[in-house]
C-alpha cells in the first residue's frame, strides 16, 4: 500500500468516526435533556405547548404562526423543541399535512382545556366596574368537558357578566365554598337555595373503537368479558347497574380496574385501557370526534338530574338567575339533537349485531 493510499484510508476512517460521533452526541444530548427534565419534574416550555396546540387546532404551521403573530420558522422551532423534550415525533412523517399522532392529539386537547382554564382564571384580574362577577362551582369533569366549551355562548349574550368557574371534587364540601351559583349532580337541596334542573344524566358504556372492532356482530353481553372494564371510586355502583341492564354477569365489575376520580378513569379509557360507564352528554365532544364510542346506544341508564342552585332571594335579572335560565335553554337543544342524531354511527352486521353510536 502506497503512502497516498494509506492517507486516503486514514481520512475515510476519520470521516466515519466523526459521522458517528456527531450522531451519538446528538442522541446523547436528546436523552440527557429528556431525562434531566423528567428528574426535575418540569413541564415542557409553555411557548412550545401553546405553539403545538395552535398547530393541531388550526391544522398547519402557517395558520398557527398567523394566530400567534410569529414567523413560520419560530413555530417549527417550538414544535421541534417539544418533540425533543418528549422524546418522540408528534406528527406524521409528512409534515405538510400536520397530522398529529393519537397521543399528540390527546395532549393537544388537554393543553387546549388547560389554556381555557387559565383564561377563565385571568378573568378574576380583569373585572372592571362595568361587569358583574358570577362565581360558579361545578363538578370537575362536567366543568372541563361540558361547561367551559359552552361558556363563550353565555358570555356573548351577557357581556356585562364575568363568569368565574371553580371545579369541585366529590371529596370536597361544596357547601363551604363561596359561590353565586352551584351546579350539582343530584343530591339534597338546601332549603335556602332554588333548584333548576337542566338535563338528566344518561349513562352508557364507552371505549376506544379499536377495543371492540374485532367483535362486530356480537351481542353486547357476549363481549363484555372480552376486554378490560374501568370504574371510578367517586361514582360507585354505576358499572354494576349497567351490567345488570345489559344482562351481563355482574361479577365482572369486581375485576374492573378502579381509579380514585372519574376524570382519571376517563383518561385511562381514552388511552385504550378499557371500557367505562360514562355520562353521555358530558363527554359529547369526545364521542363526536370518535375518540371514544358507545358500546350500545340502546343500553343506557337514567342517572340523576344536573341542577343549578342559587339563592332563593335572587332577583329575576340577577346573574345567577340569567345563568340558570341559559342552562335550561340548552336542555331543549339536546332534546332536539337526540331526536335527530340518535342513530348508530358504526353498526355490526346482522339484526342482533352490536350497535355502536354516538347517539347525541
Amino acid at each position: 500500500m502506497s503512502f497516498y493510499d494509506y492517507c486516503r484510508l486514514l481520512l475515510s476512517l476519520i470521516r466515519i468516526i466523526l459521522f458517528y460521533h456527531r450522531r451519538v452526541k446528538r442522541l446523547y444530548f436528546r436523552y440527557y435533556v429528556r431525562e434531566w427534565n423528567r428528574m426535575q419534574q418540569r413541564l415542557p416550555p409553555l411557548k412550545a405547548l401553546v405553539a403545538f396546540e395552535s398547530v393541531v387546532r388550526t391544522g398547519s404551521v402557517t395558520a398557527a404562526a398567523e394566530e400567534l403573530f410569529v414567523t413560520h420558522s419560530a413555530v417549527s422551532k417550538q414544535i421541534g423543541a417539544l418533540e425533543i423534550w418528549i422524546g418522540e415525533r408528534l406528527f406524521a412523517e409528512n409534515r405538510r399535512s400536520m397530522v398529529p399522532t393519537p397521543a399528540a392529539q390527546q395532549l393537544a386537547d388537554n393543553v387546549g382545556m388547560a389554556l381555557k382554564l387559565i383564561f377563565q382564571s385571568l378573568g378574576t384580574f380583569s373585572v372592571n366596574a362595568d361587569t358583574t362577577p358570577l362565581r360558579v362551582i361545578a363538578p370537575a369533569t362536567f366543568a372541563m368537558r361540558w361547561l367551559l366549551p359552552k361558556l363563550p355562548d353565555f358570555q356573548a349574550l351577557n357581556e356585562s357578566i364575568r363568569v368565574r368557574v371553580r371545579q369541585t371534587h366529590t371529596t370536597e364540601n361544596w357547601h363551604e365554598m363561596p359561590f353565586d351559583l352551584a351546579i350539582r349532580r343530584g343530591g339534597a337541596v338546601p332549603p335556602h337555595l332554588k333548584s333548576v334542573p337542566f338535563f338528566r344524566e344518561e349513562l352508557g358504556l364507552v371505549c376506544r373503537p379499536d377495543l371492540i372492532d374485532a367483535y362486530a356482530g356480537e351481542l353486547p353481553r357476549e363481549i363484555i368479558g372480552k376486554f378490560p372494564l374501568l370504574k371510578a371510586d367517586t361514582r360507585p355502583g354505576e358499572l354494576e347497574e349497567w351490567l345488570l341492564s345489559a344482562a351481563a354477569p355482574i361479577h365482572l365489575a369486581s375485576h374492573a380496574r378502579s381509579f380514585p376520580h372519574f376524570y382519571i378513569a376517563l383518561e385511562a379509557s381514552l388511552g385504550g385501557q378499557g371500557a367505562l360507564v360514562a355520562p353521555i352528554k358530558v363527554i359529547e365532544e369526545i364521542l363526536r370526534k370518535g375518540d371514544l364510542i358507545e358500546l350500545d346506544h340502546n343500553l343506557r341508564l337514567k342517572g340523576p338530574n344536573y341542577i343549578a342552585l342559587y339563592d332563593e332571594a335572587a332577583s329575576e335579572d340577577s346573574p345567577a338567575v340569567l345563568f340558570a335560565t341559559w342552562l335550561s335553554t340548552l336542555r331543549s337543544r339536546y332534546e332536539d339533537r337526540n331526536s335527530e342524531d340518535a342513530k348508530p354511527s358504526h353498526t355490526g352486521p346482522g339484526a342482533n349485531g352490536i350497535a355502536v353510536g354516538n347517539s347525541l
